[in-house]
């Protein structure tokens, strides 16, 4: 990864010198080089890396997600076009239009979510848990599961996770003109989301599930982690 950051620095500095101004878009810098037939196979390698890339990182999970929420409607053949489609509804190419707009409104928003998940998910497994997993009851729908929770669904994490997110939601409505102007409090906080939503949705996650009891114990705990001797 050092490398290819390095080439990626070298590259566009390089550009300053060579053209008179600062390309970082690999393609506007191919354009510039080469004849028609480097074109072409520059087309061809980017081409072939942008359907590879995103096969690897953004089409398997959202097609197994798709599987594992309904396995009767969808195989992962249905989930990956699925995806497909909606990956063009939503219009990636606005996000791409500035770096502005990618970081600052994308990723920063998308930060705000993944953060209290982050925060759930850790506090359940370090704290509450002690790293102890039921193996079985992971994948078994009996009532009396230790994951089923309330007719399976975990009340206090879907609490923690909205009560995470909500707090950024003033500051991402701002960012996206949605309303003109907010305090500059939820402007900080949308600048600082995903750790705001990390602690505040794990510490509430926390504080809920001490309130609710213990979680209830089947059969044997699994340690995923090794324990010391």
């Amino acid at each position: 990864m050092g490398a290819f950051t390095f080439v990626g620095l070298a590259v566009t500095s390089s550009t300053k010198v060579i053209f008179g101004q600062v390309i970082s878009n690999p393609i506007q810098l191919l354009g510039q080089i080469g004849g028609l037939t480097t074109r072409i196979i520059a087309i061809l390698g980017i081409s072939l890396a942008i359907v590879t890339t995103n096969i690897a990182a953004n089409v398997v999970a959202p097609a197994n997600a798709l599987v594992n929420l309904s396995p009767k409607w969808f195989t992962f053949r249905r989930g990956a076009l699925l995806t497909a489609l909606l990956g063009i509804a939503f219009q990636p190419w606005r996000l791409l239009k500035s770096s502005v707009s990618f970081v600052y409104t994308w990723l920063v928003g998308y930060s705000a979510l993944m953060g209290p998940i982050a925060g759930i998910v850790l506090a359940d497994y370090y704290i509450i848990r002690k790293t102890n997993l039921n193996m079985s009851d992971l994948y078994s729908r009996s009532p009396y599961g230790a994951y089923r929770y309330s007719r399976g669904f975990n009340v206090a994490a879907i609490v923690a996770l909205v009560t995470g997110i909500l707090p950024v939601v003033p500051g991402f409505f701002q960012k996206v003109g949605i309303a003109t102007s907010v305090p500059h409090t939820f402007v900080v906080i949308y600048n600082n989301a995903w750790f705001i939503s990390f602690f505040s949705g794990g510490f509430l996650y926390l504080v809920l599930s001490n309130l609710r009891g213990k979680p209830g114990k089947s059969a044997a705990g699994d340690p995923i982690l090794p324990t010391a001797k």
